[in-house]
């Protein structure tokens, strides 16, 4: 069986969990405000860029399939034909290959709206530690409950919230190799005019982020990891805030880094 959260124990709720001290948000805040900056100026240069790159994008391809037609008229040799051929293919797959750039950047600044509904928080968070598990056989995640087995729902978009926790699950797996993820849910208390928020935290067993990095994580086509877009973080702080919600860095240092979402229980469940 994988050592992932799965059926069983690791799926018991307990209010007698005991939960680790609350780290400071003061810096996770400030940070979350600076990438909410950087990110609404992103997106609008992001999709000035993406405009402007598909407008020349079309006359390569265009001119390409023009000039494949011209060769295979006019060289006669197979040979001869198959080189320059091979080299339309160049340009073509890395016109293709531009258009795949373009199309993210549009994604990223095409977020849309979310739709909003009462969303079970556990059984969310399940399903997506099983599909982080199928794409990370040999994981270790684990979850530690400190909430009532009555929690309410959550005012949420399904589709954005999953896509929020397999970021960060994701994330926490590579980062923490073979060692373990914990993931732990609790409830926040009602402030006057505000309501309460559940959070969810996920703490790796990493190294930590560089500090000289740290606040930059949430910016737009950042990233520490060599083969990724860095629009993973961007993307989900920005589908937190779209559902008045939050995502932060409470902690980061040698011993691993923890993000907390935050999302507003649905209506006024207490």
């Amino acid at each position: 069986m994988s050592n992932c959260c799965s059926q069983g124990a690791t799926r018991e709720f307990s209010t007698a969990s005991k939960r680790k001290a609350q780290p400071s948000r003061i810096g996770g805040q400030k940070r979350e405000l600076l990438a909410a900056e950087r990110l609404e100026a992103a997106s609008r240069l992001t999709a000035w860029v993406a405009h402007e790159i598909n407008n020349p994008l079309g006359a390569i391809f265009g001119n390409a399939q023009l000039l494949a037609r011209c060769l295979q008229r006019d060289i006669a040799d197979p040979k001869i034909l198959g080189e320059y051929m091979r080299f339309l293919d160049g340009i073509r797959d890395q016109a293709e290959r531009c258009a795949r750039i373009t199309a993210e950047m549009q994604r990223f600044t095409q977020q849309g709206e979310p739709d909003l509904r009462p969303v079970d928080i556990p059984a969310a968070i399940f399903d997506a530690i099983d599909v982080v598990r199928y794409a990370f056989p040999e994981c270790r995640v684990t979850c530690e409950t400190s909430f009532n087995p009555e929690l309410p729902r959550v005012k949420a978009d399904p589709e954005w919230f999953s896509r929020i926790m397999f970021e960060l699950l994701s994330n926490a797996v590579e980062a923490s190799g073979n060692r373990p993820v914990i993931v732990r849910v609790s409830r926040t208390k009602e402030k006057a005019g505000a309501p309460s928020n559940i959070e969810i935290e996920i703490e790796d067993s990493g190294s930590g982020i560089n500090e000289a990095v740290v606040n930059r994580v949430f910016d737009p086509f950042f990233s520490t990891r060599e083969k990724a877009k860095g629009l993973g973080l961007t993307l989900s702080l920005e589908m937190a805030r779209k559902m008045s919600g939050s995502l932060q860095i409470a902690k980061s240092d040698k011993s691993g880094s923890i993000f907390v979402v935050s999302i507003p229980v649905w209506g006024n469940a207490n």
